[in-house]
């Protein structure tokens, strides 16, 4: 097999364009933020020490500024920031926020990560297997129409509005399966560990199934009737050769050439709601590290205020952004490995 360099090139292509993006706009924010400090910290210096307020704004006079831009440039010397570039801003951000989480003790991302790959691995794999074994099976069927119509009902539907269903009735209702959370209350050890994890992930993987399985399905059921249409089937089947071996070995693999490229856009959109499944049944992955970077504050006298988390939340989408490529990755691969033409 020859590696797919345009494929893989044009993979790192838009990876880099993504990383671009996200480096700029954490520059952009930290120069923002930076200003907001300048302003607070300028009125609070004018209210508390005059006297060094009028050194400022004397010196800031003397250089044709204003107090807030001589200020800001003070701030920003002093920590070595640069601020006429947004890229190397955005850089000095996402390092900077990087150091910070792994030296936290509160935010462990090696197992924030595990699970995010645990749940979005078993989901996608249940997905891929139960698409491939129904689409064969319902490719000459009669109930594809209904697969079809379910396909496009669940498409519409929320997976946070599934999920919350599925906690009402197998959860609540019926007390099958737990509500939340990665383990029991105390956690168990050793392989009763290991499958306390598993029983706590059915309805979460159930969930994300419940909203792609349709569409794989018929995905796959319309690629197989288009394969055995074909002529190479005819003349496989007239060499007396089973039609277990001719699913097997041809119609398989030229359907799993057509699967791979869609699975890698259905990563993309599990992906999303896999964040909205991961806060509803708080398993504690990236999606509710991305909704704790959105602090919400009670203030008696306003109410409640939400302060952003611009680190979390960069180091968050960065991760994002790695994870689908990694997997964008490792299917193109897989598809140079089935069909030597695409390298």
């Amino acid at each position: 097999m020859r590696l797919p360099i345009r494929t893989l090139a044009r993979l790192v292509a838009v990876y880099l364009g993504v990383l671009l993006v996200i480096v700029l706009v954490a520059g952009a924010s930290s120069n923002k933020i930076a200003w907001e400090y300048t302003h607070e910290a300028v009125l609070h210096i004018r209210e508390s020490n005059p006297a060094f307020y009028a050194e400022l704004e004397r010196n800031a006079t003397r250089e044709g500024l204003t107090v807030e831009q001589y200020y800001h440039r003070i701030l920003t010397k002093a920590k070595g920031v640069r601020t006429d570039n947004l890229l190397l801003m955005g850089i000095d951000l996402l390092r900077k926020s990087f150091d910070y989480y792994r030296e936290n003790p509160k935010y462990d991302f090696a197992h924030v990560i595990k699970v995010t790959l645990a749940v979005m691995g078993l989901a996608m794999l249940l997905t891929i297997f139960l698409g491939l074994f129904l689409g064969f099976k319902l490719a000459n069927g009669r109930f594809l129409g209904t697969v079809e119509g379910l396909a496009r009902f669940f498409n519409g539907l929320p997976s946070w509005w599934i999920g919350a269903v599925l906690i009402a009735v197998f959860a609540v209702e019926l007390g099958v399966f737990p509500i939340a959370g990665l383990r029991s209350t105390p956690p168990k050890e050793g392989f009763e560990d290991f499958l306390d994890v598993l029983w706590h992930l059915v309805l979460p993987v159930t969930t994300l199934v419940f909203v792609y399985v349709w569409e794989f399905v018929v995905t796959v059921a319309h690629e197989v009737r288009n394969e055995l249409g074909k002529p190479y089937v005819f003349t496989e089947r007239a060499k007396g050769l089973p039609e277990g071996l001719i699913y097997r070995k041809h119609v398989l693999r030229n359907v799993s050439i057509v699967l791979s490229s869609f699975t890698v856009q259905k990563f993309v959109e599990m992906f999303t709601d896999y964040i909205v499944i991961d806060v509803l049944f708080g398993l504690g992955g990236l999606g509710t590290l991305l909704r704790a970077s959105f602090v919400r504050t009670i203030v008696p006298a306003i109410g409640v205020v939400v302060r952003f988390d611009y680190r979390l939340f960069f180091v968050v989408t960065l991760s994002i952004a790695t994870i689908t490529f990694l997997f964008s990755l490792l299917l193109e691969l897989t598809k140079g490995l089935l069909d030597p033409r695409v390298s």
